[in-house]
């Protein structure tokens, strides 16, 4: 149970790292980390989904029992309206796709980016009172996975996430410097992809915003901090 747990956690956080990562367009040098990073969340909600079908099952059952609590019952809502966002996300950025499905719709629709802005923000929110929500349960299994029965420290699973951090904060800083487009991608692709970065702002440019000055910087930790520290 405790492994599954675990393996709960490094997918949310995953989810969570990444999905602020999209939130700059201009992260790891622009669109083709957006949208394929934006395709691979969508499988990673589906196998999140998976994780916690008998939760979701459970639920949908007694839904409408008085005895199922008022907790269960936001989460099970705030869950859903997650998916949808979500689905709204996936479905715009497919829409208004300029590397991957660059053939869809044609011209610039400013209206279509409009709506996957507003998706996205949403859904950044509800990541946050998802978090909250599950704060107890994401300290615990941290708990149960640094400590022994014993209640003393496990020197082993500490040390492993320290190593853990330190690598992906250093393959963070290594990408940030060193990724570069790559030399495989056939002339006509490399060039349809440096077009579609230029004409691609990031949120809110269509809307000046001064107080959305912070989506400027495109290194990957500093994007990270500046949504997680505030």
């Amino acid at each position: 149970m405790l492994r599954k747990n675990i393996v709960k956690i490094i997918l949310d956080v995953s989810l969570a790292i990444t999905f602020v990562l999209l939130m700059n367009p201009r992260v790891f040098n622009g669109l083709l980390f957006h949208e394929v990073a934006g395709l691979v969340i969508g499988v990673a909600v589906l196998v999140h989904i998976g994780l916690n079908y008998q939760w979701v099952v459970h639920t949908v059952k007694k839904i409408f029992d008085r005895s199922l609590s008022g907790k269960t019952r936001f989460s099970f809502l705030l869950n859903v309206l997650l998916l949808l966002s979500m689905t709204g996300i996936i479905v715009t950025g497919i829409l208004i796709s300029k590397v991957v499905f660059p053939h869809l719709l044609s011209g610039e629709n400013h209206a279509l980016r409009e709506i996957h802005d507003v998706f996205a923000k949403l859904t950044l929110l509800l990541v946050g009172v998802h978090i909250a929500l599950h704060w107890q349960w994401i300290m615990g299994v941290f708990r149960k996975m640094l400590k022994t029965k014993e209640g003393n420290w496990n020197k082993k699973a500490i040390v492993t996430s320290v190593l853990i951090l330190a690598l992906f904060i250093g393959s963070m800083q290594w990408l940030a410097t060193n990724v570069k487009p790559n030399e495989a991608f056939k002339p006509k692709f490399e060039q349809k992809v440096a077009q579609a970065s230029e004409t691609f702002p990031p949120p809110g440019k269509f809307r000046e915003r001064p107080h959305e000055e912070h989506h400027g910087n495109s290194h990957p930790l500093l994007v990270i901090l500046g949504h997680f520290t505030f």
